[in-house]
């Protein structure tokens, strides 16, 4: 079964704290997302890593920077995330992409490289041997409550064909009527924000079923 991984977009220490305690409570949650938007690369700005507290340790966190050509991420490290996720097109020298890459495998932090719905699979191919996951974005990045761009599905299933054994993350749009048909075209794992801004708890076990119809 494929791994839903709730996501927490804020602006604001408060609400960030405010909905890691609504996640945490949540029966099988094991990981959660955590969205870093700087206005550069996304319109959007959120809360910083540096105002966060130290995140909880009973859960594994990872850090989707959505920020133009990101090199600091040792304050990530403090804070608690294990796993970093940088955009492929927040970098436009591609070396200096392959070499933070690096930097964050020299922290001990697993890799994601985000890609967005317009960016060409075949770029992700240079990158296999490099990344520990890889994130399709189903929406354009910065805001949670999109719907999912219809063409995600096909992008998965070629994904899956041209990296058979990747690590398939889905973050953006993902509801209760498509997570099925996501997992079906070869996601492992999927990011749900809005979807489970109702009753986080009840949101959550109706995702898990709607894997399983």
């Amino acid at each position: 079964m494929a791994i839903i991984v709730p996501a927490i977009l804020e602006k604001i220490k408060e609400g960030f704290e405010a909905k890691a305690r609504s996640f945490e409570r949540i029966s099988g949650v094991e990981r959660i997302q955590v969205d870093f938007c700087d206005g550069l690369f996304v319109p959007s700005v959120t809360v910083g890593v540096k105002e966060l507290d130290v995140l909880n340790p009973a859960f594994t966190w990872e850090a989707h920077l959505m920020l133009h050509e990101p090199t600091d991420f040792f304050e990530y490290q403090i804070a608690g995330f294990t796993t970093i996720i940088i955009h492929f097109e927040a970098f436009t020298d591609k070396v200096q992409l392959a070499r933070e890459i690096g930097n964050i495998r020299s922290l001990g932090l697993k890799v994601g490289l985000a890609i967005n719905p317009e960016t060409e699979l075949s770029e992700l191919t240079h990158y296999g041997e490099l990344v520990d996951q890889f994130t399709m974005l189903g929406v354009h990045p910065g805001s949670q409550g999109q719907d999912i761009i219809p063409e995600i599905f096909g992008r998965i299933k070629s994904l899956r064909q041209l990296l058979p054994h990747a690590i398939i993350e889905v973050d953006g749009g993902v509801r209760a009527e498509n997570i099925q048909q996501i997992t079906e075209a070869g996601g492992n794992v999927v990011v749900v924000g809005s979807a489970l801004a109702g009753d986080p708890e009840w949101d959550f076990e109706k995702l898990r079923e709607a894997i399983d119809l």
